[in-house]
């Protein structure tokens, strides 16, 4: 190979390396306010007609926004830790925007079941975040 070929290669590699890193920022804003809006939900919801109709439900639901919240906050300091300081604030912003919005709209009966589903897929993609699953490419 001849330095042109290396140097198109190595070009070709940083662009890939931005394209990741892009897409891990873009998953970290996404599992912030995911696991923050999971977590708010359940925690505006004290009412027993807010809650679901199975006391096994709503153990799952309790103990799934509290799990939504200890990631939210080690997201937090892994984001201090791994990023730039300016992301995890705007992540940390973004996701107390979206409990703003959250709480403007009043109660609805479908909130546990959306705290639940934010809940999990915040999970999900933190677990993706935070034991670096990013698919090569």
């Amino acid at each position: 190979m001849g330095p042109r070929a290396t140097f198109a290669r190595r070009k070709a590699l940083a662009g890939g390396a931005r394209v990741r890193h892009l897409r891990g920022v873009t998953l970290y804003f996404t599992a912030m306010v995911l696991l923050s809006i999971g977590a708010f939900i359940h925690s505006k919801s004290p009412a027993p007609e807010m809650r679901p109709a199975s006391e096994a439900a709503s153990t799952f639901w309790l103990w799934l926004s509290r799990a939504a919240f200890i990631t939210w906050i080690a997201l937090i300091v892994w984001g201090f830790r791994e990023l730039h300081w300016s992301q995890p604030l705007a992540a940390t912003m973004l996701s107390l925007a979206g409990n703003g919005v959250i709480a403007m709209r009043g109660p609805r009966d479908a909130w546990p079941m959306l705290s639940m589903v934010f809940s999990v897929l915040g999970l999900a993609a933190a677990a993706i975040i935070l034991f670096d699953w990013n698919p090569p490419g």
